[in-house]
């Protein structure tokens, strides 16, 4: 009897998560400019994690072809400057300094977009 209980209510759980899923939505991991911009200035002080770092590589940008552009750059400079020591990333003198531009035109990005 217990067994029937306890399968009648898993049961239901399981169908009232999944209408909730259905009404209000899953959840959506939206990168922003701003999320690159302290993903970058972690880096830049050798804070960043290889876990920060490859998620924000892994996970094409759909909402923004800018920001998405800024991702396969910084994709690119990874895969020859940069380099994984205990869990933090370390960059050559080259990749700081291309990722500091990044940082910069980032920067004037989200600075013109705030004024419009």
């Amino acid at each position: 009897m217990d067994f029937l209980i306890t399968v009648a209510l898993s049961f239901g759980l399981i169908v009232l998560a999944l209408l909730v899923f259905r009404y209000v939505g899953t959840p959506v991991y939206r990168v922003e400019a701003v999320n690159i911009q302290v993903l970058l200035e972690s880096v830049l002080d050798n804070t960043a994690t290889i876990g920060d770092w490859d998620v924000f590589i892994g996970m094409r940008i759909h909402q923004s072809p800018e920001l998405d552009e800024i991702r396969q750059q910084c994709a690119m400079l990874a895969e020859t400057e940069m380099t994984e020591r205990n869990g933090r990333l370390l960059f050559s003198d080259r990749g700081r300094t291309q990722l500091s531009e990044i940082l910069a035109s980032l920067g004037e990005q989200t600075d013109s977009g705030a004024q419009q």
